[in-house]
């Protein structure tokens, strides 16, 4: 049974205390005798330390293997080597002279005054102005607030809380009288006005305040819209013409039909740089082309073709260019509403010029073009009175010429009507001196065109 009480029995019993064993009194290792040197054996066997005895340095511990030379015989061993072996891998540098710096091309020498000829010379007008004299400082500026007598001359030592002085701007210098300055209110350059001379030497006259540049001008505002009615009727100079080519006309008809083709042919052409130019497009040069080879290319199947058949012919001419002109402006790569004003435009002018070809194919053609030329020229004459009694005229002396001629008595009304109708065309929407000259003159006959052929064949038949 474990006694609690007896500490040798397995209890927690007080063990007695013993007095601390004494210890020897300590020596100073001079006084140490020294210990006879230990022969040391070839190779150091591993002895046991004694308790409490480390073992000498060099020798290893209790239980560890011994160290010898075969423990480092993992590394190799490396070969001495001198500093010309060790940069082998480098190739020697050859000595470098005077020819490595041929890359770059000798320096000419340079004077000053030719290193500075890219810059103007500098040259000096005027009297000069001398120096001006010597500018004193003014004291700094007192504070706003102005400290009591007592405490302006006395300085109080500052203190860890004394708040720091304010900041005092410095003062500026004043501009000196040889330097420019800018007047305020015009901001324009000053030239310095030079002081007087000497006594008794004229006085320089001041330079005069240089001009301010003058502001660009402001850009002109937009054209203002037209103003008044976008109708103005062909003049007198153009129906004179018109005259004339129905003049040429009746005399190509008077020749025969190959005379008569060939003034047609240039009234196509004519009508068709007109037409396009009164429709606000040009230059059309496609266009044009198309809409006059259509016209010539009626005029050539009315030749070729017999009696009979010069009516279809031009029919089938129209057709044929009619359909040509929808399939380009269809696959054209284009705005659709440009794709149909350009269909419109280049569709109406190849009607307009290949219905010329009207007069190959009609009878009475002087007594027609006659009625035309009278019509226009009359219309745009200035007589006198209201502005429609023209139109009015040349329409009666139309009607009056060709039952003068015996002609049926529709042909001077619709030749009449087809010239007022066409001049009235070649009025509208402000048109210009170059439609006046093409579309004012062509209009007239080639709207007439068709219409002597209705008056002379169907209609008196």
């Amino acid at each position: 049974m474990t006694d609690m009480n007896n500490a040798n029995q397995g209890g927690y019993g007080e063990w007695p205390q013993q007095p601390p064993p004494p210890q020897p009194p300590y020596r100073h290792p001079q006084q140490q005798q020294p210990h006879p040197p230990y022969p040391q054996p070839p190779y150091p066997q591993a002895q046991a330390p004694q308790p409490g005895q480390q073992p000498p340095y060099g020798y290893p511990g209790y239980g560890q293997p011994p160290m010898d030379d075969a423990a480092t015989t993992l590394l190799p061993p490396v070969p001495a080597m001198d500093d010309a072996t060790a940069t082998t891998l480098l190739p020697p540098v050859p000595p470098m002279d005077d020819a490595a710096t041929t890359l770059l091309p000798p320096v000419p020498p340079m004077e000053d005054a030719a290193a500075t000829t890219l810059l103007p010379p500098v040259v000096v007008s005027g009297a000069m102005p001398t120096a001006p004299p010597a500018w004193t400082p003014a004291p700094p500026p007192q504070a706003r607030h102005a400290a009591p007598p007592q405490a302006r001359h006395a300085a109080p030592a500052p203190g860890p809380q004394q708040a720091a002085p304010p900041m005092v701007t410095p003062p500026t210098a004043p501009p000196q009288q040889g330097a420019p300055a800018l007047d305020s209110p015009t901001m324009t350059l000053k030239r310095p006005v030079a002081p007087g001379g000497p006594a008794g030497a004229p006085a320089v006259p001041p330079y005069a305040a240089v001009p301010a540049q003058p502001a660009p001008a402001a850009p002109s505002a937009a054209p203002r819209g037209r103003t008044g009615s976008p109708i103005i009727d062909p003049g007198l100079q153009p129906a004179l013409i018109t005259a004339g080519v129905a003049a040429l006309l009746a005399g190509g008809a008077a020749l025969g039909q190959v005379a008569l083709a060939l003034v047609v042919a240039l009234l196509q052409v004519l009508t068709a740089a007109g037409w396009f130019r009164l429709n606000g497009m040009w230059p059309a040069r496609q266009g044009i082309a198309l809409a006059a080879l259509a016209g010539l290319t009626a005029d050539a199947a009315v030749l070729l073709a017999d009696s009979e058949g010069s009516v279809a012919a031009v029919v089938g001419t129209l057709g044929g260019f009619f359909l040509l002109v929808l399939v380009l402006q269809t696959f054209r790569p284009s705005d659709p509403k440009e794709r149909f004003y350009a269909l419109t435009v280049l569709g109406s002018a190849t009607v307009v010029t290949a219905l010329c070809t009207s007069l190959l194919v009609a009878d009475w053609v002087p007594a027609g073009v006659g009625a035309v030329a009278l019509a226009t020229v009359l219309a745009a004459a200035p007589l006198p009175g209201p502005k429609l009694l023209g139109p009015v005229l040349g329409l009666a002396a139309a009607v009056l010429l060709g039952l003068l001629v015996g002609a049926p008595p529709a042909l001077g009304v619709l030749a009449g009507l087809g010239a007022l109708v066409g001049r009235r065309v070649a009025a509208y929407d402000f048109p210009s001196r170059f439609v006046h000259m093409t579309a004012g003159v062509a209009l007239p006959l080639a709207v007439a065109s068709p219409l002597i052929w209705i008056a002379t064949d169907l209609l008196a038949g």
